[in-house]
């Protein structure tokens, strides 16, 4: 385990009394659920609504899934597409068989467990995964009842894998394609470092998957899935999405008024930066800077990424506290805390692109301590090191 920082700067003493109001928070909001159980307009509707939705071959047709959901809840005038992968009905499928309030019951705890098991899994200690229940991003999964635990936990339990058992990182890699945007840069390190293990355990699993869900769902929901992917993302850039709420570069731009053009012009210099980032970083150096890198520069290379994504970026953004000047960790803390703009009148101005590209600079560019040790490629403590 790589060794800790003192917590003894008036400043990290800050961070852990707002850490634990937004732990009390978060916990008195997932009380809140699980005891009253209230119906939100939230994104777990459509989880719960998707295995139930039939015929399953017009599952990315827009209007029938609309008709679907309005007829399945009463009073409900909003809808949530189907914009997955045929293989995450998987997922979802035991939802099926659960009453609303149990299902969502079980998928906020399932979820919070597997994600805290990856957290300790990385960190190796209690307070740092703490830090990644208790953050905004969290606050938001919760009330959503989005899949982001579930998909964190496949990205940092493969992450804290991958030094010293790359078969498994690579099976956790695999499952991840359920949600493939988020593990857009991972072949990138996967291919600088060398890990060819984790890639054709990942490729093998992924096949695996694949084929899982051809056998239980008909096949040729795959063809429609990738016909329905640009009309997805026109749709999105249309006004489809509520732009606010999106964190990618594309999205801050057209929230902004600018072209679809420009936003994807600019979106493509970001990942084209992001991957180079990614790639360069994980071939020398520490494994713990490959990491934070990658779980940063994720949310510029993808054009479509929402807050509660960020659920696995207080994971580069820990280590900050005990080892950077102020400007840093207050951008650190800044990052950490900004998904609460959400939850009041300024949350069109929640704006993370720049903030999110100014984090990569500073942890691609800035001097870290072991920089100069043995390649990435060569077994490393799978944990981040944090003054936590």
């Amino acid at each position: 385990m790589m060794p800790r920082t003192q917590t003894t700067n008036p400043r990290s003493r800050v961070f852990v009394v707002a850490l634990s109001l937004s732990g009390a928070l978060n916990a008195a909001v997932l009380g809140w659920i699980l005891l009253r159980h209230p119906f939100i307009n939230a994104d777990f509707l459509g989880f719960w609504a998707y295995p139930r939705f039939t015929p399953v071959t017009s599952i990315y047709d827009p209007g029938a899934m609309m008709r679907f959901q309005q007829a399945l809840y009463p009073g409900f005038r909003s809808f949530y597409p189907f914009t997955y992968p045929p293989d995450f009905l998987l997922l979802c499928a035991p939802l099926r068989w659960l009453g609303y309030d149990a299902a969502r019951a079980i998928w906020l705890l399932a979820g919070l467990a597997a994600f805290a098991a990856a957290g300790f899994a990385m960190f190796q200690r209690t307070v740092p995964v703490l830090a990644l229940l208790a953050s905004p991003a969290a606050l938001l999964c919760i009330v959503l009842g989005q899949s982001s635990f579930f998909i964190g936990a496949l990205l940092l339990g493969g992450l804290a894998a991958l030094p010293r058992r790359p078969l498994l990182a690579g099976l956790l890699f695999g499952l991840l394609t359920l949600k493939p945007q988020m593990g857009l840069l991972l072949p990138l390190l996967l291919l600088a470092r060398g890990d060819w293990r984790a890639i054709i355990a990942a490729l093998l699993t992924a096949a695996a998957l694949v084929a899982l869900s051809g056998l239980a769902l008909p096949p040729e929901l795959w063809r429609q899935w990738l016909i329905a992917l640009p009309q997805i993302q026109r749709d999105y850039f249309a006004g489809g999405a509520n732009l606010s709420v999106m964190i990618t570069p594309a999205a801050n731009l057209l929230h902004l008024g600018a072209t679809p053009r420009l936003a994807m012009v600019v979106q493509g210099l970001c990942a084209t930066a992001a991957a180079a980032a990614v790639f360069f970083t994980s071939r020398r150096g520490p494994y713990a800077r490959a990491v934070a890198v990658l779980l940063t520069a994720s949310f510029l290379a993808q054009p479509h990424a929402y807050a509660y994504d960020l659920v696995t970026l207080p994971a580069a953004l820990l280590h900050q506290l005990g080892r950077r000047g102020w400007p840093a960790q207050a951008l650190a803390g800044m990052l950490y805390f900004a998904p609460l703009l959400l939850l009041t009148p300024w949350a069109g101005w929640c704006l993370l692109a720049p903030p999110l590209a100014l984090q990569l600079c500073l942890l691609a560019f800035s001097p870290w301590p072991g920089a100069d040790s043995a390649p990435c490629a060569q077994p490393q403590p799978p944990c981040l090191s944090t003054p936590l």
